[in-house]
């Protein structure tokens, strides 16, 4: 999807679902990478998770040429879903043991 359809789509996001987001590079070589929404932050930038966490604006959306694909890979995103359940964990536990 284009960048019109790629914001609307993005604000119809419920935060922990996926999707693919192609970044390009230089003439029509493109990145798809698998990632985890993880909803708007304060500036009003998309957050996504990868195995790594990437921000982008609306902007960069826009004018960037960076679409979106509903479709994603389902290993990446078990992989994403493992680290995130990993670090809420270690947050846990760190709670617990701060009593």
């Amino acid at each position: 999807m284009k960048e019109h359809e790629a914001i609307e789509y993005l604000e119809s996001l419920e935060k922990g679902q996926y999707m693919t987001v192609n970044i390009p590079l230089m003439g029509d070589d493109v990145i798809p990478v698998t990632v985890m929404y993880m909803g708007k932050d304060s500036n009003n930038r998309y957050n996504f998770l990868d195995t790594g966490r990437f921000i982008l604006t609306k902007e960069f959306i826009e004018k960037g040429k960076v679409t979106i694909d509903k479709e994603f890979d389902g290993d990446k995103a078990l992989e994403i879903y493992s680290k995130v359940r990993l670090e809420m964990e270690k947050r846990n536990k760190k709670n617990r043991d701060a009593r």
